[in-house]
């Protein structure tokens, strides 16, 4: 179960816990810049972010580090702001597998080639370019082709031997 959103006061935030502080921007819908805000990222034993925006630091806790970007996004989404990470592009989803071994914190950069591999892996938090970040829902939808695309291209593949072991 995801640990609650709370916002914070500045100061007072466990700094002996946070591993690194992330720069990064924030763009509204039609690509301006908006803000700058930074992720304090927490020890990976802990999945916290706090997401500091002006004044206001708000703790986001999930299951992984992936779970508290989506979190964070969320809420910046909610006042009209994308967030400029690798984890905001529409190409870029874990694996199962990688979400595990990194904690969320890693994902791939799917392409139309099939499933990434280990130069295709990206640090969530990494900034982006403002112009290559989508609102969660387009990112939702945009994995969703993909894996369509992945399991129509096998069911053609297997039609096709089916077709060609025949008599």
């Amino acid at each position: 179960m995801d640990a609650p959103t709370e916002p914070r006061p500045p100061g007072g935030d466990g700094a002996d816990d946070w591993t690194e502080d992330l720069p990064l921007r924030t763009v509204d819908r039609d690509g301006v810049v908006a803000r700058d805000v930074t992720i304090r990222v927490g020890a990976a034993s802990r999945a916290v972010i706090l997401l500091i925006d002006g004044g206001t630091e708000t703790r986001i806790g999930g299951n992984d580090y992936l779970a508290c970007l989506t979190r964070a996004r969320e809420h910046l989404e909610r006042q009209g702001r994308l967030l400029c990470c690798q984890g905001a592009r529409p190409e870029v989803h874990p694996s199962g597998l990688l979400r595990q071994f990194s904690h969320g914190r890693e994902a791939y950069v799917r392409g139309s080639g099939g499933p990434g591999g280990p130069d295709d892996v990206v640090d969530i938090f990494a900034p982006a370019p403002e112009g290559s970040v989508v609102g969660l829902a387009e990112q939702r939808d945009a994995v969703m082709a993909f894996l369509t695309t992945l399991r129509d291209a096998r069911r053609d593949r297997d039609a096709r031997r089916d077709r060609d072991a025949r008599p």
